[in-house]
């Protein structure tokens, strides 16, 4: 509550301050007296066929059970997406229900978001609940991303679960001067229910802050994030128009503390590090509709190369041990300590979007790759997309990995993977 208030004298403060060398304006929004209730949401029926590398100790220890391991392996599934959303005078509430079915048992719906709003005044908004959260301005990878679900660069649209939180946002819109708009944000983030389901640490309460400014043409934030027993983080990222087709956008982010996490003797190393992780990018959108997207990051507590060598070392030293306690050791730690999706150091990401190609109506393709600059590896997916009837898409969509036996992509799981999807929408 001392957060809070201390948070609520900063907004007005600020509000006292600003009005003092800027003209201030506001709209007058008139206010609903109808509730009003809204529900959409989209059926994914997905059909994969995967072909298997079996040399990769990836592979084997995720099928280490399997008796007979086949070259190709099939996926069906379904994904269903429930949004809802009611507002009413000053108040609102949202949700975001995700349910998947891969075969017949009993499915248990899961919440991305569920959470109540509240508008304190027309500058000065929060809420509470489990919210998600989109900071940074990065397309594939976000390094300031603090209080976002850790996305997945392959398919960056993805929609991820949020964060159990109290956020309040202060904005006020100025005009006169550089300054157009400014904001201020400030979230508390509550550990998940561990001790008995059903409470947690107080004390392991986490918070962090946003500031951002609009200069001109130029989208401007600034961001920390703390939490006990956890690394102290601070970025800030920018975006801006160069000309009305090109955009930058770039962000950097320090952590104080950081876990790096790497294989000795084949056994888990954890260290504290400090450092930098960033990320460059670039927007581009030329006559005839193509849009260009291209990025670079850069991973501070990511693996090099010799040190990535030394993990899939790891793992295939406990698969050919043949002893259940040491595979699944491994088979825990490729699950948890070593879960990322951006494991190694640095990447480039470059993806090219073409609608309507050849005049084709209601269809799109798009090409992205993933290239590990660090041992040369890379990731490429062309995708098609079409929408020949109102709220129906079909989509296919390959994935082919290439590389050496100990680089990154070149010992996935899979060699390549091709993907069919059908999207109903409501």
């Amino acid at each position: 509550m001392r957060l809070i208030k201390n948070i609520l004298l900063v907004a007005l403060f600020t509000n006292a301050f600003t009005s003092g060398f800027s003209q201030e304006y506001d709209f007058d929004i008139p206010e609903e007296e109808e509730a009003k209730i809204e529900f959409n949401g989209n059926l994914d029926a997905k059909l994969g066929i995967l072909q298997t590398r079996k040399s990769s100790p990836f592979f084997g220890l995720q099928f280490y059970d399997v008796s007979e391991k086949s070259d190709y392996l099939s996926q069906n599934r379904l994904d269903f997406y429930l949004n809802g959303e009611y507002r009413y005078k000053k108040v609102g509430f949202f949700m975001k229900t995700f349910t998947q079915y891969a075969k017949e048992e009993s499915l248990s719906p899961s919440f991305f978001e569920l959470y109540g709003s509240l508008n304190l005044s027309p500058r000065l908004s929060m809420s509470i609940g489990k919210r998600r959260f989109n900071w940074g301005k990065g397309y594939a990878f976000n390094p300031v991303g603090y209080v976002n679900a850790e996305k997945d660069p392959e398919n960056p649209d993805l929609a991820l679960a949020g964060k159990t939180s109290v956020y309040i946002n202060y904005n006020k819109s100025l005009t006169s001067g550089s300054l157009q708009n400014f904001s201020v944000a400030a979230i508390l983030l509550p550990l998940e229910a561990e001790i008995n389901q059903k409470f947690a640490s107080a004390d392991e309460i986490g918070a962090a802050f946003k500031l951002y400014f609009l200069l001109k043409n130029i989208d401007l934030d600034f961001m920390a994030a703390f939490r006990k027993n956890e690394p102290q983080r601070f970025g800030m990222d920018f975006s801006a128009n160069l000309r009305e087709n090109v955009e930058i956008h770039s962000e950097i982010g320090y952590a104080h503390g950081e876990n790096k996490y790497l294989i000795v003797d084949d056994l888990v190393l954890q260290q504290k590090i400090d450092g930098v992780s960033f990320l460059l990018g670039l927007r581009y959108l030329n006559r005839f509709n193509t849009t260009l997207i291209v990025e670079y990051y850069h991973n501070n507590k990511g693996l090099s190369k010799n040190e990535f060598t030394s993990y899939v070392d790891y793992l295939q030293s406990s698969l050919d041990s043949n002893i259940p306690a040491i595979i699944n050791s491994a088979v825990f730690n490729m699950s948890t300590t070593f879960r990322s999706k951006t494991l190694m150091r640095d990447y480039l990401y470059m993806k090219i979007i073409q609608p309507e190609p050849f005049s084709w109506l209601y269809s799109s393709i798009s090409m992205f790759t993933i290239y590990n600059l660090a041992d040369n590896s890379l990731l490429f997916s062309p995708q098609l997309s079409y929408k020949p009837f109102t709220n129906f898409e079909v989509l296919l969509w390959p994935v082919f990995f290439f590389g050496d036996n100990h680089t990154e992509y070149g010992s996935k799981q899979f060699k390549r993977k091709v993907e069919i999807w059908m999207r109903f929408y409501f």
